[in-house]
């Protein structure tokens, strides 16, 4: 049985110890601050622990499946924890269970209808996901156990949740190393959140010249993070390319960052794709961009629509509803 800390970077190796013949075994430790810890039988295979100096924690658990079958007396905060997971788990067994139909419904003639069907049963599962994490999380405020479950908020949506979760554990357990990290997340999510000005960025276009962000502003802007090395990027292009030739004399524009880090390849692409705005640049760092870290990018496309003040208004739009956002902000009917 190994015994793993839960960093808020890495699985740190504690302990390990040999069941005895009974199944049964014991684990001692130190530790500084309430803090999850892992004890499993293999990396697949284990529970999720919240622990202090001041708790003895026993559980019991089929070694087949400790995480479904695990039982824990003596810690308020585990019991707090399986009970946020456990939902969260039925929750991602049900969903798996509609990808299963969609998949051997593949050559029904009637896949259409069936796909409407679960696409609503899915959309409902989602819903009744986010209620019952804002109900736990409304009702726990205190607890560490909430962090292993609001990730599952869409933070541009639900960055209320985030703030009041933030405000609570850094009242309740200001020097923990958890909710010190979670407080440096949410001040990152708060400085990029819809309503806030969009951070400047100042890059080079392919010629050497540098074309602020910021000098865009009077108009609505959509700042594009893409590559050449992107294909949903270069699918998406068309219908950029289409908007803005639709837009362009209305006071519509585009700012590309391109996360390219061959530029040869980066000019090709402008030019093939027939991106004819005049805002390209980038610093050719691929994923070590500046722009990586100042916009909290994990994936491309990654678009932020701007309004004529250079605030942000929405984020990852493609298509239609970009089109729509952008007559919107128009004032276009």
């Amino acid at each position: 049985v190994y015994l793993d800390e839960i960093t808020a970077i890495a699985a740190k190796s504690k302990d390990s110890i040999k069941v005895d013949d009974k199944g049964n075994f014991t684990l001692k430790f130190d530790t500084k601050e309430p803090s999850f810890y892992r004890i499993r039988l293999a990396e697949t295979n284990y529970i999720l622990l919240i622990v202090n100096d001041k708790e003895q924690i026993e559980f019991t658990a089929d070694a087949n499946n400790l995480g479904k079958t695990a039982q824990v007396k003596g810690s308020k905060e585990s019991a707090l924890l399986f009970e946020a997971t456990h939902q969260l788990q039925r929750n991602a067994e049900s969903l798996d269970s509609l990808n299963g139909v969609f998949q051997r419904e593949q050559a029904n003639p009637a896949l259409d209808s069936i796909k409407f069907v679960l696409q609503n049963a899915y959309n409902k599962m989602q819903e009744n996901e986010a209620v019952f994490i804002k109900s736990f999380i409304d009702k726990n405020m205190h607890s560490l156990a909430c962090l292993a479950i609001i990730d599952k908020l869409p933070p541009d949506d639900n960055l209320d949740y985030y703030k009041r979760l933030d405000a609570s554990l850094t009242k309740n357990l200001p020097n923990n190393s958890y909710t010190k990290m979670f407080n440096e997340k949410v001040i990152e999510l708060s400085r990029l959140s819809i309503g806030t000005p969009a951070p400047e960025i100042s890059l080079n276009t392919p010629e050497g010249k540098s074309i602020p962000l910021s000098s865009l502003k009077g108009k609505v802007v959509l700042l594009d993070f893409w590559a050449s090395w992107c294909r949903p990027c270069r699918a998406e292009n068309p219908n950029v390319v289409r908007i803005y030739n639709t837009y362009k004399d209305k006071g519509f524009d585009v700012y590309s960052v391109s996360l390219d880090k061959d530029k040869a390849a980066w000019m090709k692409a402008i030019t093939d794709d027939n991106l004819i705005w005049p805002s390209h640049v980038s610093d050719l760092g691929y994923w070590q961009s500046s722009v990586v870290k100042q916009y909290n990018i994990s994936g491309i496309p990654f678009t932020c629509l701007l309004d004529k003040d250079g605030n942000i208004v929405a984020k990852g739009l493609r298509g239609e509803e970009l089109e729509l956002k952008v007559k919107e902000l128009l004032g276009i009917k």
